[in-house]
């Protein structure tokens, strides 16, 4: 996948969020602009922005349907690896252009 897929990928996706999960995007980024946030400091924007995500957003829910054994995989080596997403980039990878694939159909 070319950068430029990803790139229209993650616009989609914002899009998508935006509109259907306004006030927990908008906490959430609100909380992320803060000067040197701390992760844990917006755990709670991040944990209600995901669940209306997973609950609200359709083009999440048409990635799940589609690329659920991928997100599996790339969950699973984020949890093998201590969350560190550099070891994690081919499963990202695969991911994403599964996703991309997706949003196509």
């Amino acid at each position: 996948m070319s950068s430029g897929q990803s790139g229209l990928l993650d616009q989609i996706l914002l899009e998508d969020i935006a509109r259907h999960c306004p006030q927990q995007f908008l906490a959430f980024h609100q909380c992320m602009s803060k000067p040197s946030p701390d992760a844990n400091q917006c755990a709670l924007e991040q944990y209600n922005l995901a669940g209306c995500i997973k609950k609200d957003v359709p083009a999440f829910q048409k990635i799940q349907g589609v690329c659920s054994g991928k997100l599996q995989a790339y969950e699973a080596c984020l949890k093998m690896n201590g969350s560190d997403q550099k070891k994690c980039s081919q499963d990202l990878q695969s991911l994403r252009d599964c996703a991309f694939g997706s949003l196509d159909k």
